[in-house]
């Protein structure tokens, strides 16, 4: 586990005790330290990681607020026994998936536009039309665990005023997908893995400029989009599941 820490860390934009966090989380993950038994004495990893005594303190307290590890005075630091589940969001790749994982997911309104709003730049190839007015919404989706996707999202004025209140409550995919299923004719999504901004790292509690995967989708009526979502997930929750041989 030996590093060359001047290298190592400097290629990255991270605060130190972060990227001692992730070092650290890795070894957990990959079970270099298992289940149990006592990580390595704190001076040696001061030596090995190349780091203050303050910086590994500190990653450790980030740890330990994630339930991966627990400090005992006088004996050392160990791994927890029981190790809280990671929840992983497989990508969706169709749109009966898009709907049936936003029904999964809880929804908290961070801000929404009184007045209508033109769509942004989509950010993605899109031949349909992307005029008209939309109601514009800010929203964190959460899990058990916390939060788990920063997403913006607009919806035409006219769909969004047929059922406001159902559209405030739930995630919006699924109320358009019921309501409109059958009208929607084309709808397309973009990934890429960008830094997360200001509002979104401070929403999933995140660092400044911390990698996430951007999920860009839109869905037309027609030739006209009346549908565009922006979502941030941050990258360690994220995994894509694909079928090499095309048998399922």
């Amino acid at each position: 586990m030996k590093h060359a820490p001047g290298l190592l860390y400097a290629r990255s934009p991270q605060p130190l005790y972060l990227q001692v966090a992730a070092i650290v989380r890795r070894n957990i993950e990959r079970g270099v330290w298992p289940r149990g038994e006592q990580v390595p004495a704190l001076e040696t990893l001061v030596e090995t990681l190349g780091v203050s005594r303050a910086t590994v303190r500190q990653a450790f307290g980030l740890l330990e607020r994630e339930g991966l590890i627990h400090r005992s005075r006088g004996s050392g630091t160990y791994v927890n026994e029981h190790i809280p589940q990671t929840h992983r969001l497989t990508l969706p790749k169709t749109w009966a998936d898009t709907v049936a994982l936003s029904k999964e997911l809880g929804t908290t309104t961070l801000m929404e536009s009184n007045a209508d709003v033109p769509l942004p730049l989509l950010g993605m190839e899109c031949p349909y039309q992307t005029d008209g007015r939309f109601q514009y919404l800010r929203r964190i989706h959460t899990t058990s665990t916390g939060p788990f996707c920063y997403t913006e999202v607009y919806l035409e004025r006219n769909i969004y005023r047929q059922h406001p209140a159902r559209y405030r409550h739930s995630t919006v995919a699924p109320v358009l997908d019921e309501l409109h299923g059958e009208a929607l004719t084309h709808a397309g999504q973009l990934l890429t893995i960008i830094e997360a901004g200001a509002d979104s790292a401070e929403a999933l509690h995140l660092p400044l400029s911390a990698p996430v995967a951007e999920l860009r989708r839109y869905a037309c009526i027609g030739e006209q989009v009346v549908y565009l979502a922006r979502l941030e997930i941050p990258t360690r929750y994220v995994q894509m599941k694909f079928d090499l041989l095309g048998n399922q």
